[in-house]
């Protein structure tokens, strides 16, 4: 390394250095963030799909969650499809190096049939009967990524993917509606990521997250950003 090379170095780390003590930047640990998620927000952190009752509900706020009927025609029927009854039964925080994000795996009870279908197209005493419920064969999970974000100088999440984890089953009718995993999986990233990262529900996280970065000794922050360890804030 020629002298001149090894002196530039030098001064991008010095700089770098002087950057970050000007902006006044802490480094919180993935582990400490997500324990701090599994022990503060986890216990109070509910979810239920539901055609009729669907919620998200944080700190015991709830807000209402509606998810669209999914509509697949395998035969010369119309089949819709929506979640009956679908409760979470446990959740998890952890932090995921591949996509540099914290998500959140909320696992759902094995309750019968977790969708119910409907023959639009059937008489009125077949409808219910001639569309094959489905299962949501285990793990039962949903797996949403979150991404830290900078909300009123403070922090919040940002929902960037969903991924619905399992299978689905319909007594033996899987082969004629191949795609309806596809299509529920779909709506679910829509309703999900629309209800995860609306005002509201940023707000609760942003309120939920204000005790940890209070212990962190941070006040109005500027910006935040996920590293392979650590969450950045700085003000």
């Amino acid at each position: 390394m020629t002298p001149k090379i090894y002196f530039l170095l030098i001064t991008a780390v010095v700089l770098n250095l002087t950057a970050v003590r000007a902006q006044n930047c802490v480094d919180i640990k993935t582990e400490d963030l997500t324990g701090f998620l599994n022990k503060n927000i986890k216990p109070n952190l509910d979810l239920k799909l539901d055609k009729t009752d669907g919620f998200l509900a944080i700190n015991r706020q709830r807000q209402n969650l509606y998810i669209p009927d999914v509509t697949v025609s395998p035969i010369s029927r119309t089949w819709n499809y929506y979640f009956d009854d679908v409760r979470r039964m446990d959740s998890n925080f952890f932090y995921d190096s591949k996509t540099n994000s914290v998500v959140l795996d909320v696992k759902f009870e094995k309750n019968g049939f977790e969708l119910k279908g409907i023959c639009n197209g059937c008489m009125n005493r077949f409808k219910d009967s001639r569309a094959p419920d489905v299962s949501w064969t285990d793990p039962q999970i949903l797996r949403i990524y979150l991404k830290p974000i900078i909300y009123q100088r403070s922090v919040s999440f940002n929902v960037t993917n969903v991924e619905m984890i399992g299978n689905l089953s319909a007594n033996g009718f899987g082969d004629l509606i191949p795609n309806l995993t596809k299509k529920i999986a779909a709506q679910l990233n829509i309703e999900m990521k629309k209800i995860f990262n609306s005002s509201e529900t940023q707000r609760l996280f942003n309120d939920a997250l204000k005790p940890l970065l209070n212990a962190k000794k941070v006040g109005s922050l500027a910006s935040v950003s996920m590293a392979s360890r650590s969450m950045r804030v700085c003000e």
